[in-house]
């Protein structure tokens, strides 16, 4: 199979080209062309788990693409067990999202720019995964925040939508470029830009600046995966249709710095207390994200802080090392994070555009099987003990970090997340499928190609996580020691400790819904409730902050250029000053230039007079 691995990434990227330059066909043919481009991508990654070939790196070298004196870079894809699970998420959970859209798109404007860009989205994720070195893995990065800018503002003829996706791409530019620094110095200092070489000669390179290229690729992780402080973009990125939220949340783009970072462990492994910071980060970034998420009333605001969240955990596990828990974690927030915006987008038309979750109720008795399975994901995403595949994740990273330097302070923030994280998913579903109805219904009918990719998603987020049992229960314990040779295995805590996590991170989820299911009727009955707390529905005037310390000063410096040199130096003085020396001086040229032939020759009279004094005042008689 090493001779196809270019087909993973190529396929998605030929069906965009094939929808954006094909005219003339059907408008449903385009979606058809998207959902089997990235289904034939989906089958070859499964193709590669019966081929078995994956035991040992696979590699395959399509053509060398520059070769300047001793260095060279060519086009390689590289596929080991690691890679082989990003892709799987990517190609599958991207599958069943396109499958989902073409129903869910059918009646929206501009389907099939929208598939163009799905595919270029997938491919481009897919092409950032699989390339071996970082020239390429920077253009799948670079492909994934240009779809994410165009599919953001895909109704762009709403200007909040276009302002939603400019803020994105501009947000995204500041890892963008601290990735691209990090690339430049890994360049200067190992003369090669091939990962794997780069890991060989990492140990024998100065430490302060194997940190610096730490830091700069922590940096561009954090842009991308919307950490703290760098994560304004990602609340105001639900401008787009719901199915762009559940690709860049779910499969694509904010779970490519986590990738980056478990990608460049033997780098980070180097560096313990740059890799501590991105668990301290990540920590941070849960219990913010989780704490503003209660106080949400939009539907798919609540789902991006919980993205943040979920993804902060994902940094926590990295940042100790345990590389495998987050991949593990990702892979079960995949399923139910794709389930939830998905539903959304349903619910969302079926409350005939309606956003505000206090503005919904009802829906249980109406569409069964949606409420069925948005239940799956709000527990999924709530951890309910035993039952859902993120407990296991979740509580796994959680006793990962205890067993961490500065273990108590990541755990214990780890477990405020959770309790939050209960209470706002519990309290997003009750709001929307409990109680009476308080908005208008509309009659809404899902067909097969939305159902299914919604009953897929919420079986894999209960059953997912039961391939990982914790260590000492009775079950399946595949996925740690499976990824061990690639990732190694994460130092877990010994003795009665990691018992009384389970029990305490158990103990959170539970009582994090409870909270929910005593606070909801509450705010529905009061119509005051956790909503109405204006600095958590404001996320602590974070993005406030942010305007008037980074973007105020500067409309005020160019408003500052535009009065003081566009309008005065360049205008009055340069242009306008041109303007009126020129005419000066033509004015005064036209009064000599005036026409009558007696002026002209008394001054050629004039000026042969002057010549004259002047050759007899040089003779030398």
């Amino acid at each position: 199979m090493n001779h196809l691995l270019w087909l993973i990434p190529c396929l998605p990227l030929f069906g965009s080209l094939i929808i954006s330059t094909v005219n003339g066909l059907p408008t449903k043919t385009y979606s058809y062309i998207g959902n089997l481009s990235v289904f034939l991508t989906a089958l070859l990654v499964g193709m590669l788990w019966v081929d078995g070939t994956w035991n040992q790196p696979v590699t395959q070298e399509l053509f060398n693409w520059m070769h300047v004196g001793y260095w060279n870079i060519s086009i390689d894809f590289r596929i080991d067990k690691f890679t082989l699970i990003m892709c799987s998420v990517t190609s599958w959970v991207g599958f069943l999202i396109h499958m989902y859209s073409v129903q869910y798109m059918e009646d929206k404007a501009g389907s099939r720019r929208y598939f163009a860009y799905l595919n270029m989205f997938v491919g481009g994720m897919l092409l950032f995964v699989t390339s071996d070195n970082l020239i390429f893995l920077y253009a799948g990065w670079e492909i994934m925040g240009l779809c994410s800018y165009a599919l953001i503002s895909h109704f762009y003829q709403t200007e909040k939508n276009v302002f939603a996706g400019r803020k994105a791409f501009v947000a995204t530019r500041i890892g963008d470029t601290a990735l691209a620094i990090g690339i430049f110095l890994c360049f200067k200092e190992f003369n090669t830009v091939n990962l794997q070489e780069i890991f060989q000669l990492a140990p024998n390179v100065d430490k302060t600046t194997l940190s610096a290229i730490c830091i700069l690729f922590m940096i561009g992780a954090f842009a991308k995966s919307a950490q703290f402080p760098l994560h304004i973009w990602l609340p105001d990125a639900m401008a787009g249709p719901a199915t762009v939220s559940a690709l860049i949340h779910a499969a694509t783009m904010v779970t490519a710095g986590v990738y980056l970072t478990t990608r460049c462990h033997v780098l980070f492994d180097l560096v313990p207390d740059v890799r501590w910071w991105i668990a301290f980060v990540g920590c941070i970034t849960l219990v913010y994200s989780a704490v503003a998420a209660i106080g949400q009333n939009e539907l798919k605001k609540i789902l991006a802080y919980s993205t943040i969240s979920q993804i902060g955990y994902m940094f926590a596990a990295v940042g100790v090392g345990a590389y495998s828990l987050a991949l593990f974690h990702l892979m079960v927030h995949a399923c139910f994070k794709a389930l939830l915006f998905m539903g959304s987008g349903a619910i969302i038309d079926i409350f005939n555009g309606e956003y505000d979750v206090r503005k919904m109720g009802g829906l249980h008795k109406r569409q069964k099987t949606l409420s069925y399975c948005y239940l799956a994901g709000s527990l999924a995403l709530a951890a309910l003990p035993l039952i859902t595949a993120s407990f296991y994740s979740k509580d796994a990273i959680i006793a990962a970090d205890f067993a961490g330097q500065n273990g108590l302070i990541l755990a214990g923030l780890g477990l405020i997340g959770a309790i939050f994280t209960g209470a706002y998913s519990m309290r997003m579903y009750l709001m929307i499928f409990s109680g009476k109805q308080r908005g208008k219904i509309l009659d809404y009918k899902m067909r097969i190609g939305m159902k299914l990719p919604l009953i897929i998603l919420a079986i894999a987020s209960i059953c997912i996580g039961f391939i990982q049992m914790p260590e000492g229960w009775p079950g399946p314990h595949l996925l740690l020691k499976w990824l061990a040779p690639v990732l190694g295995m994460p130092k877990m805590p010994e003795g009665s400790s990691d018992i009384v996590l389970e029990i305490i991170g158990a103990l959170a989820s539970i009582i994090g819904i409870l909270i929910a299911v005593i606070i909801v009727p509450r705010e529905l009955s009061k119509s005051k409730g956790t909503g109405s707390i204006k600095i958590l529905n404001k996320a602590f005037y974070w993005d406030d902050i942010c305007f008037k310390v980074f973007v105020a000063p500067f409309v005020f410096f160019y408003k500052l250029l535009d009065s003081l040199i566009e309008k005065v130096v360049l205008n009055t003085l340069l242009v306008n000053g041109t303007k009126k020396v020129l005419s000066s001086c033509s004015s005064g040229l036209s009064f000599i230039q005036s026409g009558i032939v007696i002026k002209y020759v008394i001054y050629m009279i004039i000026g042969v007079i002057f010549i004259l004094c002047y050759l007899l005042s040089a003779s030398p008689f």
